[in-house]
């Protein structure tokens, strides 16, 4: 026992000088890094929108993985419902909080080759082999158990980009799920808005029907009473069944409406009943920031930035081939013909070494590879600079749309009384006999567009808020 245990400690005395090896070869690897250093691309950007507004107030932009439940923003409960929904059961976004654990989990895998590897290969074999002119044969048991380590001493850093790459790919692949997540709650919003839209829509057709029902019920007493002639009973008969026939429309709307909320929420289609809300809320203001914030605030824009440190980080891995490849090993264990007595003085191996390779054919497959990552590369950064540059547009519409839509739904509200009092004028000079129906007719289908339009703009505020 005695034996057996100097024996193991002997082992033991390799492998730690053998890690010792490893860790002067860490230290070396800390003296060069290949590759170019990753820097985001400069983009020009305005220092501030068009229309921010002079009393806007710069304010640091929020992490992207700390974004608000911006929703909360409108206060209607039944948004938050929904909001709140799709953010946890949208079976989309669950799929890409499993792509995010797979990045996570690479990344993980990549930190790992920065460490030695350590392994135990046992054997057991038997051979035999035939003396020449004795007519007889030797056989031969082995029995071993190896323990080998080694190490890839990282002197040009190529471990060490691919470590940054992985670390760039996780960061982009979170800030991806993100944007997933920030792209469906808005979808959610603009889905219920447009719901909220045709509830707006569907009230006035209501209100225009029984209004037009009540028409036709006096335009037809005074048919009885010879007053009006048959053609302005047909007339306002006429209206009232193309109200209704509208009313179906927006009904069926409404329907395909709520069935994709079901479906961004996680469930199945006609499960949902949201109750009909016949009034739209006041669109709330929100700051437009400073352009500089969007790349703070905008999970796309970092998912990109991200994914280009990546691409910087494989120039360097490629240029990393250039240069020689450099391993230590070391190994200790037992070899003998038995297991009975394998583990003895007599039966320790041990090695100490290293290797070197360098590819003195293949140079010009190098450099192509080489020259395709920094062409990659080149072009994601086209891309990011593009992406920004569309951002900032987007941006820029919204609040500029946002402003006309403010803007239009004031002159439309005008309309609306103007179309409310030439309704009332036409009523009056109907009942004293100085027009036909037809101008009642013509003035009831300008105010219900009037209010119509009205409530489409307040919808689009609403949307386009989001």
């Amino acid at each position: 026992m005695a034996l057996a245990l100097r024996t193991i400690q002997r082992i033991v005395t390799a492998v730690r000088f053998s890690i010792a090896i490893s860790l002067s070869g860490l230290l070396l690897s800390a003296c060069k890094l290949i590759g170019p250093d990753h820097q985001a691309p400069e983009v020009s950007m305005p220092a501030s929108f068009s229309q921010s507004g002079t009393t806007w107030k710069q304010t640091s932009a929020p992490k992207i993985y700390e974004q608000s439940r911006w929703w909360k923003t409108f206060g209607d409960a039944q948004l938050t419902s929904l909001a709140q929904a799709a953010d946890s059961q949208n079976l989309s976004l669950k799929a890409a909080a499993y792509r995010l654990d797979e990045a996570r989990a690479l990344s993980r895998s990549s930190r790992t080759a920065v460490l030695p590897s350590l392994d135990f290969t046992p054997n057991i074999g038997s051979s035999e082999s035939r003396i020449p002119g004795a007519g007889s044969t030797i056989r031969r048991d082995t029995v071993s158990l190896p323990l080998e380590l080694s190490y890839e001493v990282d002197l040009w850093g190529k471990v060490r980009r691919q470590i940054e790459g992985a670390n760039a790919r996780e960061a982009s692949a979170q800030a991806s799920y993100v944007a997933t997540k920030l792209s469906l709650t808005a979808d959610t919003a603009q889905s219920y808005w447009a719901l909220r839209g045709l509830d707006a829509d569907r009230s006035l057709l209501q209100e225009s029907i029984a209004l037009r029902k009540e028409t036709f019920s006096l335009i037809e007493a005074r048919f009885r009473a010879g007053t009006v002639n048959a053609l302005d009973v047909s007339r306002a008969q006429t209206e009232v069944a193309t109200a209704e026939a509208e009313l179906i429309g927006v009904d069926r709307q409404r329907s395909e409406l709520v069935n994709a909320l079901a479906v961004l929420t996680g469930r199945n289609a006609g499960s949902l009943n949201i109750p009909a809300q016949a009034k739209l809320p006041k669109a709330p203001n929100i700051p437009a920031g400073i352009p500089s914030d969007l790349l703070l605030r905008r999970p796309d824009l970092f998912a990109a930035e991200r994914n280009l440190a990546a691409a910087n980080a494989e120039i360097g891995i490629a240029e990393a081939a250039y240069y020689p490849n450099f391993r230590l090993r070391a190994g200790g264990g037992f070899d003998g013909a038995a297991m009975s007595n394998l583990i003895s003085t007599d039966n320790i191996v041990w090695s100490l070494g290293s290797s070197l390779t360098y590819p003195i054919l293949g140079q010009k497959n190098i450099r192509a590879q080489r020259d395709a990552t920094i062409a990659r590369h080149q072009a994601l950064a086209q891309e990011y600079k593009q992406s920004v540059l569309v951002a900032l547009r987007e941006t820029e519409d919204a609040l500029t749309g946002l402003d006309f839509l403010r803007r239009q739904e004031d002159a439309q509200n005008q309309a609306i009384q103007a179309a409310e009092n030439t309704l009332t004028i036409s009523r009056e000079r109907f009942s004293a006999g100085l027009v036909s129906f037809l101008e009642v007719v013509e003035t009831e289908r300008t105010l219900l567009a009037s209010k119509r339009q009205a409530a489409s703009l307040r919808t689009q505020r609403l949307a386009l808020t989001v």
